[in-house]
């Protein structure tokens, strides 16, 4: 009976190892003092896309700026970026001339910069190589110049877009005003570049309704694809957890601070 019950206990004792304690989520200092770092642990837990041990208060996890924190996980996923190259090129089938512009202020708007300036120049390459050989472009100088004055204009479109300011990271409503920004900037910084060159190359200007139909091109395919990227983000944020506990960690509005958070116990 003994050991029957010892065996009983050291089991209990190891299941009640297994599940952190809301205390795991403090660490004391030798002085004995307890450093508030319960928040650190859960946004690497939430980073890192790790399910925490512990429920945790629902007033912790609003912090954390779900929004945020969700678009920065799509952003660093290899598969948006693959999927945006994906669809820029084969929409090189459709148009002679993609809508660059568009992917740009989508790809500055959802990815790191060194994903959106390889996704644009992946598109732009992808829609020369199509032209050259399937459209069968003239080789000519006037061709390759045209080629590279669209690929350097999406460039800076790309670079000026992801100077994001940060109302645009923090919130739905920042992300879609700058990408609004993003089109119509974007838009006028690209074709007034290329209407530049085409004065400065003596060639032939664009009337009112041809540049409007293009940016309506941009714009349109800027909507669908930031559409299509914020339902990725909004299942990220479905996927990251909202347990509460009733007492760990204390909401601000408690007015209570555990001993150490800002000053000695």
């Amino acid at each position: 009976m003994n050991s029957q019950s010892e065996k009983l206990d050291s089991s209990r004792l190891i299941d009640q190892k297994s599940v952190p304690s809301p205390s795991s989520y403090l660490s004391s200092n030798r002085d004995g003092g307890v450093i508030c770092d319960s928040q650190h642990a859960l946004n690497s837990r939430v980073s890192s896309f790790k399910v925490p041990p512990k429920k945790v208060s629902l007033a912790a996890l609003r912090k954390l700026n779900l929004w945020q924190t969700a678009g920065e996980m799509v952003s660093n996923s290899n598969k948006w970026q693959l999927s945006l190259i994906a669809i820029g090129s084969a929409s090189s089938i459709i148009y002679a001339h993609v809508p660059l512009v568009g992917f740009a202020a989508v790809a500055g708007n959802t990815l790191t910069p060194k994903k959106a300036f390889i996704t644009v120049t992946s598109i732009w390459f992808a829609n020369q190589l199509y032209g050259f050989t399937i459209r069968q472009y003239p080789r000519t100088l006037e061709s390759l110049t045209w080629g590279l004055v669209m690929g350097l204009g999406t460039l800076l479109v790309t670079w000026l877009i992801t100077l994001q300011p940060k109302f645009s990271r923090r919130s739905f409503r920042g992300y879609l005003l700058w990408l609004a920004i993003a089109v119509v900037g974007g838009y006028a910084i690209y074709q007034g570049s290329i209407v530049l060159i085409a004065q400065l190359m003596g060639g032939h200007g664009l009337s009112f309704t041809i540049l409007w139909q293009i940016f309506l091109k941009d714009a349109g395919w800027a909507v669908v694809l930031s559409a299509i990227h914020s339902i990725l983000v909004w299942l990220v944020i479905q996927i990251i957890p909202t347990y509460f506990h009733p007492s760990f960690p204390p909401s601000s509005d408690s007015g209570y601070h555990p001993p150490g958070c800002g000053r000695k116990a």
